[in-house]
């Protein structure tokens, strides 16, 4: 049995979006970051970070935090046919080296850019917004190159590469970031991993 702490943000969509894809049964449990939940004792035992998602399984008695992490568990774990994570070769680790460029990268910049876009007019730093923009551009161009010559996906097939930068750049087209409306290629990779009904079920979670 596997049960998912977390809510409705874009770390936690990507462990739900994986968890359907390998058609798991899980139980959510919600930790309300509004009450700072994430801060209580009995949260901060399993979590040191204070930061959602968790996953614990309960049939192996692990406990995962960090979303990169969680997705790579349950590939290694119940992904036998490697349909988010190929087994061996080139293929698994060029999934790999993106899913660390999301953590690294994408999720840190845009990150920082939208809580210094939603802060107050005495907290926000015009220079910080600046460079955060530029940053984001230059990222979106290297997502651009990896979709280069008509590739259908960031590692080349669908991977938990995928799964990690969806959620976060499925928000970013909602706010409109001028870095991503500008890219042919990313805008028409979102529609395709959106069409996908695991992605649909785990975007839903937590909702």
């Amino acid at each position: 049995m596997i049960t998912l702490y977390g809510g409705p943000t874009t770390n936690v969509r990507k462990v739900t979006i994986a968890l359907e894809e390998l058609s798991l049964n899980y139980t959510a449990k919600h930790v309300r970051l509004d009450l700072g939940q994430q801060r209580q004792d009995w949260f901060t035992e399993m979590v040191p970070n204070q930061k959602i998602p968790l996953l614990e399984d309960h049939d192996r008695s692990m406990q995962i935090w960090e979303s990169g992490a969680i997705l790579t568990y349950l590939a290694e774990q119940y992904d036998a046919h490697g349909k988010i994570l190929a087994r061996t070769g080139n293929q698994r680790y060029a999934a790999i080296q993106g899913a660390f460029f999301q953590a690294a990268h994408i999720g840190p910049n845009l990150g920082r850019l939208n809580d210094q876009l939603r802060a107050s007019d005495e907290t926000k730093i015009p220079k910080m917004i600046d460079l955060l923009f530029v940053e984001a551009e230059r990222l979106s161009e290297v997502l651009d190159r990896m979709l280069a010559d008509n590739r259908s996906f960031l590692a080349g097939e669908y991977s938990i590469a995928d799964i990690m930068h969806y959620p976060w750049l499925a928000a970013a087209r909602e706010l409109q970031f001028p870095a991503l409306m500008q890219k042919n290629g990313l805008l028409a990779w979102l529609d395709r991993i959106a069409e996908r009904p695991a992605v649909q079920k785990g975007m839903a979670s937590f909702s």
